[in-house]
């Protein structure tokens, strides 16, 4: 497991040996899409791309941080109660973001660590490598001061403090990183976290594919991911004055019944419109549009989020949202019973309505899934986000040269050259498509 290049790098760096290596997998979200901060469950597997510190205790409070890539410069903060952001987009916000979750949760005074961190796992790709990135500094961080955080506890501060950087999401990621488990994926339930594994079938395999279209953390492409969870809890907010409930829900997975109870004619019948401006919401809720605007539709800056141009699309937004946690459930029970046609199956449904209601997808993702498809998987979709990075496909092992063949004839070789030439092709395919099994958690070594 410890890779002796990067202890042998951090010596170089350090002038020191390290006290501790950790390691903590990426991820592929099998299904469950945007489902998490609703509070439905998601279905996803650690794969073994890692993002890897080596480490050692300072004797202040300064966390000296490095990275065995060149493109991204070193860093130093101090460990305090208001640690400061680097530049929008710079890698070191992801090891404050984890360090300041873990400054505030202390409530006393943490010691610094000399860091050195690297990574396999394909940045912007959907694969959560900036959330690896965020428990490897924590983990750093709590190897540092011999501390010890429950996993559960852990991966829910995390996920909170994971919105430092500017993102409004679930904690899928933080806690699959955490609790990834060998051959099995990890069904992952909400407020309060919780899990349980399910195991993958034995003779397939997950084949994922870049779309090379990156999945950008800029200003805009934040506003474009966090639309989509302010939609959410404007619906919430809907649905609290629509059937006068005496318990107001905090979030759309708190609706009283089974997912499968929430039919798409029930969503049409709360959510009848197309679109929705400010005014409109404000008019059913019976508040000001100001106090919407602060309630739901503030960033993290303290800049409200402006009104998309096309209005807020609640009823797509909530019909995908109740849709895709029937299928998490359904997809459970296919593996549970060996059923890859139905999980296959279950995955193009979730793509579909990941690109037409939730509206994350692209063109290019929707080619490259396409092409999996005619190439024999037995299901394929986006993974991550959306807006870009990677597609996922499940695919017989003794199929899986089949299925990479033709995804770099037909997409790489073909469509990319032809609408994005360019975009360079990787001389080494391994960086952009191959196959994975399900793969365990982090790990912590002391050396």
């Amino acid at each position: 497991m410890i890779e002796a290049p990067v202890i042998r790098e951090f010596y170089n760096t350090f002038g020191k040996s390290p006290s501790f290596f950790i390691q903590v997998p990426g991820r592929v979200n099998l299904i469950g899409e945007h489902t998490d901060y609703n509070g439905f469950p998601v279905l996803p597997i650690s794969i073994p791309y890692y993002i890897t510190a080596a480490g050692s205790p300072r004797r202040d409070h300064t966390m000296n941080i490095r990275n065995t890539d060149s493109r991204y410069d070193e860093s130093s903060f101090i460990l305090s109660s208001s640690i400061p952001p680097a530049r929008n987009g710079h890698w070191s916000n992801y090891v404050r973001a984890a360090s300041q979750a873990l400054a505030d949760f202390s409530g006393g005074s943490l010691t610094g660590a000399d860091v050195l961190f690297s990574g396999s796992i394909p940045g912007s790709a959907g694969l959560s490598s900036s959330s690896a990135l965020v428990i490897a500094s924590a983990l750093s961080i709590l190897a540092a001061n011999n501390l010890n955080v429950d996993i559960l506890e852990l991966a829910e501060l995390m996920a909170e403090g994971e919105h430092y950087v500017g993102t409004q999401g679930g904690g899928m990621d933080q806690a699959i990183c955490l609790l990834g488990c060998k051959d099995h994926a990890v069904k992952i339930d909400f407020f309060p976290l919780r899990y349980a594994h399910v195991p993958f079938p034995a003779d397939h395999s997950i084949v994922v594919a870049h779309s090379l279209i990156r999945a950008a953390k800029t200003e805009n492409a934040l506003l474009l991911y966090n639309r989509r969870p302010a939609e959410c809890r404007l619906a919430t907010a809907l649905l609290n004055t629509i059937l006068a409930l005496e318990i107001p829900l905090q979030r759309l997975g708190d609706l009283p019944g089974k997912c499968a109870d929430i039919t798409e004619s029930f969503v049409k019948s709360i959510f009848d419109r197309d679109s929705y401006s400010l005014e409109d919401i404000a008019k059913i809720i019976e508040e000001q549009p100001e106090s919407i605007t602060q309630r739901y539709l503030m960033t993290r800056n303290g800049i409200p989020m402006p009104v998309p141009p096309d209005g807020f699309l609640i009823q797509q937004r909530a019909l995908h949202v109740f849709s895709e946690a029937e299928r998490v459930e359904k997809t459970c029970k296919a593996l549970m019973e060996n059923d890859t046609e139905t999980f296959g199956s279950l995955m193009n449904d979730s793509h579909t309505s990941c690109d037409t209601l939730y509206g994350i997808s692209t063109p290019e993702l929707n080619t490259l899934v396409s092409v999996m498809r005619s190439f024999g998987a037995s299901g394929a979709r986006l993974t991550g986000a959306g807006f870009g990075g990677c597609a996922v496909a499940l695919v017989r092992d003794d199929s899986i040269e089949q299925v990479i063949g033709g995804i770099r004839k037909e997409y790489y070789d073909g469509y990319i050259r032809k609408t994005h030439p360019e975009l360079r092709n990787a001389d080494n395919f391994r960086e952009i498509i191959f196959a994975v099994k399900p793969s365990s958690g982090a790990s912590t070594v002391v050396l």
